[in-house]
């Protein structure tokens, strides 16, 4: 008697239990996180570009928060993804630019993105561009589910994925490639030239379309298109002449009509993207998804867009480094909001999403999550810079100034004011009137490379000429 008695109030404990967790998820929201690849942060037109319109990312930014100063962790494609998967700078695996092989301890896996919201109660949905580490694949780092294709199957996996009947909310991360396909439009301008005749090109018809076209139905070239003052030699002597963009190259060969066929091209691969986007979005009204569901934006680095001569990634100015991020989660995030702080998209995504199911995250992590924020709660403080690194040196953006140091080069050091200078095109870090603001960003990284335990940036950034002062 005494047994069947145990057995029962072991059978109502887990009954109780079970349905104590099916409530919890009742009240947390579905997951959804869009990433597109290679777009800055006014490549949509509710940022105020003219040149492209972006309905369904504007129709984001309206009905949530637009971040404007959201800078990535690293300016390119692996490790900024592996940031975002992580919360942690990907420097600290070894990993400072595309083709370095990471070395990522059992731990860090674990407490992943993808693992972390599986372990909070949620179906888990990946599709499309990953290209991160191994460690990191769709397979093992908590996603049910991986979809491969990142460009026009991607929308209908993705909604098939959310509209099935559950009993747990989802996360889905739909990670579309383009604009990314900006990247052949060197190859396009070789084939149209006769230099490539064997060649092909993803993005040769756009080529095409917009070279047919009066240039002045062509984007003009943006206000700072000249190379700025005193750019440190670092950044052109890292442009490489062998990539698929070959930025050193281009700098110094396109005139003007090339470089606006270029912007031409970009704003429609967005626009294309920008479509995509929308299908899944609309899925989620047309199935009562939206109003339980927390959508999130970003991308993983810009495009230099013909700002100082520069086409593609991988550096410090602004195009390259800073993202768009929109949260909107209706009757929860203060739609139409515009807001300033500094963001830094690899270290708070993680944090932000983790906060909003209740997940735990490492105590160590670096970065915030953005919720009260984009609630429009009270903070008591924000951070004072955010620091964006790669193989080349490092970048601080502080409130006013933006300030970076190289590991080589005879000037290693660039202070832009960008309140004044948002352009990009004075380097003040020989002005004397200034010395006290770069060294107290100095002191800034000094104070980043302990608390983030950056050995590599010790390495180079401690010993910045004193002549340079």
């Amino acid at each position: 008697m005494m047994r069947s008695f145990t057995c029962l109030k072991l059978a109502a404990l887990l009954l109780f239990v079970l349905m104590a967790s099916e409530l919890a998820a009742a009240d947390k929201p579905n997951i959804l996180l869009i990433m597109t690849d290679q777009q800055h942060v006014d490549m949509m037109s509710c940022a105020g570009n003219e040149h492209l319109v972006t309905p369904a990312l504007d129709k984001l930014a309206h009905g949530g928060i637009r971040f404007t100063n959201a800078y990535v962790t690293n300016p390119v494609c692996v490790p900024s993804r592996i940031s975002m998967a992580t919360g942690i700078m990907a420097g600290r695996f070894g990993v400072l630019q595309n083709g370095m092989k990471a070395t990522m301890p059992s731990e860090v896996v674990e407490n992943s993105l993808g693992l972390l919201l599986k372990n909070a109660g949620y179906d888990t949905f990946y599709g499309g561009k990953t290209h991160m580490c191994r460690e990191l694949e769709p397979r093992v780092a908590g996603y049910d589910e991986y979809f491969k294709d990142s460009r026009e199957a991607l929308p209908a996996a993705c909604i098939e994925f959310i509209q099935r009947e559950r009993d747990k909310p989802f996360f889905a991360v739909a990670s579309f490639i383009n604009p990314h396909d900006i990247c052949f439009a060197y190859q396009a301008y070789q084939i149209e030239s006769g230099k490539n005749v064997n060649g092909n090109s993803r993005a040769l018809g756009l080529y095409r379309q917009a070279a047919a076209l009066p240039i002045d139905q062509l984007p003009p070239l943006p206000d700072n298109f000249r190379i700025p003052d005193l750019e440190p030699p670092a950044i052109e002597f890292n442009l490489k002449v062998t990539a698929v963009t070959p930025s050193k190259t281009i700098r110094k060969l396109y005139d003007e009509r090339e470089w606006r066929i270029y912007r031409w091209i970009y704003c429609r691969l967005t626009e294309q993207v920008d479509q995509q986007i929308g299908r899944i979005l609309e899925s989620l009204e047309r199935n009562g998804l939206a109003e339980n569901t927390l959508i999130a934006f970003t991308s993983d680095h810009g495009d230099m867009d013909a700002c100082h001569r520069l086409s593609s990634k991988g550096v410090f100015y602004e195009n390259s480094a800073r993202v768009p991020f929109l949260m909107c989660y209706k009757g929860t995030i203060l739609p139409g909001k515009v807001d300033s702080h500094l963001v830094s998209s690899g270290l708070d995504l993680l944090p932000t999403l983790c906060d909003y199911v209740g997940a735990p995250v490492p105590k160590s992590l670096l970065g915030k999550s953005l919720r009260e924020i984009a609630e429009g709660k009270p903070i008591a403080a924000w951070r004072e810079f955010v620091v964006t690194e790669n193989h080349t040196g490092r970048m601080l953006r502080s409130e006013q100034f933006k300030y970076c140091v190289y590991r080589d080069g005879e000037a290693r050091e660039s202070l832009i004011d960008l309140k004044n200078d948002p352009g990009e095109l004075k380097n003040l870090a020989r002005e004397t009137e200034y010395a006290e603001t770069l060294n107290q960003h100095r002191r800034f990284l000094h104070q980043w490379i302990e608390s983030s335990n950056d050995v590599d940036a010790r390495s180079f950034a401690m010993d910045v000429d004193r002549s340079e002062e």
